[in-house]
């Protein structure tokens, strides 16, 4: 494997295939306690080939007029055959931008989680093939963020990055066992068809060479419709797949998404 397929397979589990906690309205209806509400992503490759479907399950409530998850699932399921080949756990207790990951594909043998262990580190274990596990545990920064939890880092500095300005943070990249700066910031791309365009992008120049931008839309709520880039589900056991992931929601939370 080249090391620049090794680093995408590694950096791939911060893809946000499992990117969105979906409302397409904002909706100005009572506050209700532990609400659930679903909505799908469908993902092609670089050839425009749908190859699955992410099927997202989100528990929450309303707090402080804002959506606030609780806990979400997540079953990949196979375009061909609807057959579910992987799963996702995310546990929001803790932290939004560092959930807890539970994360199973057993065609590659892979298991991953991200356990927060108190205020001040997470701790990883990661497994693929027939490897022995790897363990880390990692020292936490106030701008770290994990897994799904960019969604809402984007959700969280809405103002300053429509209004053009762009923000840094550390993502987590579980497989390895370490944070790297990145930068959100407005973007362009023709492709995407949504309200706001953001990118994320590493903030070093020797990283920037090696991994590609991810581009995110979304709509005037603050719901991801659209995903560019790496994603977490793997094409072979080298390297992962680059997808674009179009995101619709079956029904809405009671609140706004956007704090």
């Amino acid at each position: 494997m080249s090391h620049l397929n090794a680093l995408r397979a590694a950096t791939g589990p911060f893809t946000a295939s499992v990117i969105g906690f979906a409302a397409a309205l904002v909706l100005q209806a009572p506050a209700l306690a532990n609400e659930t509400f679903r909505f799908e992503g469908k993902a092609y490759d670089t050839a425009d080939n749908l190859i699955y479907r992410e099927f997202h399950e989100v528990t929450g409530e309303c707090r402080d007029g804002a959506w606030r998850p609780q806990e979400q699932t997540v079953a990949y399921k196979d375009a061909g055959n609807n057959e579910t080949f992987a799963t996702k756990t995310l546990r929001y207790s803790g932290s939004l931008l560092r959930p807890g990951v539970d994360f199973r594909q057993p065609q590659h043998q892979e298991i991953l989680s991200i356990t927060p262990a108190g205020e001040d580190t997470v701790d990883i274990e990661w497994q693929q093939g027939e490897n022995s596990p790897s363990t880390w545990t990692v020292d936490i920064e106030d701008s770290l963020v994990a897994d799904t939890g960019f969604d809402h880092f984007i959700r969280q500095n809405w103002s300053a990055l429509t209004a053009g300005d762009s923000v840094s943070f550390r993502f987590l990249a579980p497989t390895r066992g370490e944070h790297y700066g990145f930068v959100a910031e407005p973007a362009t791309n023709r492709e995407i068809r949504a309200d706001h365009v953001f990118r994320i992008r590493p903030s070093g120049l020797m990283l920037r060479l090696l991994v590609d931008p991810i581009y995110l839309g979304y709509n005037d709520s603050g719901f991801l419709s659209h995903y560019s880039g790496l994603g977490n589900i793997r094409e072979n056991a080298d390297q992962n797949y680059t997808v674009t992931i179009l995101y619709q929601g079956d029904n809405n939370p009671g609140c706004p998404l956007l704090p």
